[in-house]
């Protein structure tokens, strides 16, 4: 089944690279218009080229997901370019490979703020946009850190669980104005960004054996996960934690 998201507009932080770029690519081939927001202006303006040659629409966006001012900013050049905004992905994230003997004040506040307050700053800015066209979708990306923890990544894996009770409490109370909240949970995928965090942990080879489904995951498995909870096939779905982790967890 296609999933139609025609006249839609999505903003996706963290989207030049990795899973933001995919899910940048297939909410525009699913017909969203795309503001791919980074710190990093030549990795957005990277997937933007990549969209508009197969013939979507997307704008770049700069934005450090820490500052109220840059993503009341980025918002606001959203709706200026493209009209409205009715989905935002939180993905940008940053983490710190360490273990935890090893971190500092300074390494926590970096997780931290970009993953969690981050992720809430944005929504923030989206928040009063959302309210007032009484409808929104956001969609949070946190880990598998947050959810049974890993070694190397406590602080990550901190902000990660920060996050999923985020999730959970703005979608309680932002579901009287039409919006909706729910999060993707990524078992390993691989990225450039993971791509050290791989190999801190022996390997693709040795990670492959704690996954029930023997791969890791691909951009494309969590950016087709983010697709369904930004379109009207879950709009009875709110405060949920997807985990696409090829069962390396599993709910009750």
């Amino acid at each position: 089944m296609q999933i139609d998201l025609t006249g839609r507009v999505a903003m996706v932080t963290g989207g030049g690279s990795g899973i933001g770029r995919e899910t940048s690519r297939l909410l525009a081939r699913s017909g969203a218009a795309v503001g791919v927001a980074d710190r990093d202006t030549a990795a957005a303006q990277g997937t933007v080229e990549l969209i508009t040659a197969a013939g979507g629409t997307a704008v770049a966006l700069r934005v450090d997901v820490r500052d109220p001012a840059a993503a009341a900013a980025a918002v606001a050049d959203t709706l200026a370019h493209l009209g409205r905004l009715d989905i935002l992905v939180n993905n940008a994230a940053a983490w710190t490979i360490k273990l935890f003997k090893d971190l500092t004040l300074a390494d926590y506040e970096h997780d931290i703020g970009v993953s969690l307050i981050g992720a809430m700053v944005m929504t923030r800015a989206a928040y009063d946009v959302m309210r007032e066209q009484g409808d929104g979708r956001v969609v949070n990306l946190i880990s598998d850190s947050g959810r049974v923890g890993e070694p190397f990544m406590v602080a990550y894996g901190a902000a990660k669980a920060g996050v999923i009770g985020f999730t959970k409490g703005f979608a309680k109370e932002a579901a009287r104005y039409g919006i909706r909240c729910n999060a993707v949970s990524p078992g390993t995928t691989k990225t450039p960004g993971a791509q050290p965090v791989i190999d801190k942990w022996g390997g693709e080879e040795k990670l492959l054996a704690a996954y029930p489904i023997r791969r890791l995951g691909e951009p494309a498995d969590q950016a087709n996960a983010i697709l369904f909870l930004c379109s009207d096939m879950s709009s009875w779905v709110t405060g949920q934690i997807l985990s696409v982790s090829g069962g390396y967890t599993m709910a009750d």
